[in-house]
């Protein structure tokens, strides 16, 4: 087989299963995180635009975490499919080399690498901003307006509304009672009818609520005068109209300058310079520490009871002092101790918490990276598997890769955690997960050049047993006559 129809023919084996586990996987994290929120999505009476933009930026923030489960995978299902099928036997016979075989697919592997990192570094952040700014829109909206009858409805801002029956078709109210304390003076407005019907304008920004046939009590409570002479002030009416103001219902746009101080929204150099801005801070705290104790608590404690005089030792000093000075002293001593310690609790509140945010931002700058990587790595332990395994399919292969993904994925979130603290260096917990798949990948790739029976275990055990039975003919060699 020619190399170049070689070539062609690994990528349209590899492509195809490629793009369909990733689609898969980016579907089920966005399910996952979906489902997630989802008590706060409905009811919210967002509208169809509103949520296919949400919807689309949280599908794509999820592409770089799918991207190493779909190289696995596929790479399991494409090479597992070749060894079924005898394909990758014949192209063995033929002269080439396992490594030659996967050439095509590889340097692929390596532009997606380099892909992956583009987005992840250039395209996420921005895609990540505005899902987390709608994300947050959407949960702080209010729900739609429903009332139940029977029931008073608080969540109309300054109004509380009762209906006692409501007809078959809903449009007619029968009892409404209205609270309005809108003014912040309390219910001292009161609406009571026996029918009426409600509806919201053409801009949607108002309650339109038609009462009929009742009255509307209103407590004075402004003017003094008025208070004393005509305490409440009663309207009878046949028909009131009533505009309920209805705009903190709709889904407020948030500033996005408000969300952009996360990792999450930076690329690798605006998280480098973060992370130089807070080691500038924490760097700051430790010389206001060092300076608050050099020109204000150390002095204090040393100063001598005349500051014309020289400096004597502590025991003279307060031997020469009367009770009630003596006494003056150890209450200053004490005064001073809570006030030191007090500031260094403080100190060391604000260096920890901005430690922790140091060593977010600095996983964040690993994972830009990492990620890129893992690609390559999880390529070579799949390709390497698909091909020992021989078996292709959606079955076993999907087994397999789920398991490596899981145990891959786990390792990365407890050394994240580790991490966090401090019980190993960001370096060294964000690169471990690969540091753990590169030997084996390697391992994987070479049994599989060598065609050798990784799950035969008597592959294993034989060579043991014959390395027993020589030490035992050396120790007997009269059973050997």
């Amino acid at each position: 087989m020619k190399p170049k129809v070689l070539h062609s023919y690994l990528l349209k084996a590899y492509l195809p299963p490629f793009f369909m586990t990733l689609f898969i996987g980016v579907f089920v994290f966005f399910l996952i995180h979906v489902f997630t929120y989802m008590d706060d999505i409905i009811g919210k009476g967002m509208g169809a635009w509103i949520l296919v933009q949400f919807f689309f930026y949280s599908f794509l923030t999820f592409i770089p975490v799918a991207m190493p489960l779909a190289v696995l995978l596929s790479s399991i299902m494409t090479f597992g499919n070749l060894a079924e099928n005898y394909e990758l036997a014949a192209m063995k016979s033929s002269g080439l080399s396992l490594f030659r075989i996967m050439r095509p697919v590889f340097v692929f592997i390596l532009f997606l690498a380099g892909f992956t990192f583009v987005f992840n570094n250039f395209v996420l952040p921005r895609i990540t901003l505005k899902s987390a700014r709608m994300l947050w829109d959407i949960r702080q909206a209010k729900p739609t307006l429903s009332i139940k009858e029977g029931v008073y409805y608080g969540q109309l801002e300054g109004y509380s509304i009762k209906v006692g029956k409501k007809s078959k078709n809903g449009q007619t109210l029968y009892n409404l009672n209205i609270y309005d304390h809108s003014e912040g003076k309390g219910n001292n407005i009161q609406l009571y009818a026996d029918s009426g019907t409600m509806k919201t304008s053409a801009d949607t920004n108002y309650l339109q609520i038609k009462l009929n046939n009742g009255t509307r009590y209103e407590d004075i409570m402004e003017e003094e005068e008025h208070r004393r002479t005509r305490p409440l002030m009663q309207l009878m009416y046949d028909e009131l109209n009533v505009n309920v103001d209805m705009s903190s219902f709709k889904m407020r746009q948030t500033e996005e300058a408000l969300f952009k101080e996360h990792h999450e929204m930076m690329n690798v150099w605006q998280i480098a310079k973060e992370l130089d801005t807070i080691n500038l801070a924490i760097d700051k705290k430790y010389t206001n520490l060092h300076n608050q104790f050099t020109n204000y608590f150390l002095p204090r404690t040393l100063k001598s009871s005349s500051s014309g005089k020289a400096h004597i030792p502590l025991k003279q000093f307060y031997r020469g002092l009367s009770k009630e000075e003596f006494k003056n002293c150890i209450e200053n001593a004490q005064n001073l101790v809570r006030s030191s310690s007090g500031y260094i609790e403080s100190i060391d509140g604000e260096i920890f918490s901005k430690t922790i945010t140091k060593l977010d931002f600095s996983i964040g700058w690993h994972k830009k990276i990492n990620i890129s990587f893992a690609c390559v790595v999880l390529f070579f332990v799949g390709a390497s598997l698909g091909a020992i395994i021989r078996k292709g399919g959606m079955g076993l292969p999907v087994v397999v890769a789920v398991m490596f993904f899981l145990l891959y994925y786990v390792v990365s979130i407890i050394f994240e955690d580790l991490v966090i603290q401090e019980v190993y260096t960001v370096a060294f917990g964000t690169w471990f997960p690969l540091m753990l798949f590169l030997p084996l990948g390697i391992f994987l790739t070479f049994k599989a050049a060598k065609d050798s029976a990784l799950f035969d275990m008597s592959s294993y055990v034989d060579p043991i047993k014959k390395l027993f039975n020589r030490k035992k003919s050396h120790a007997n060699p009269s059973a050997l006559q």
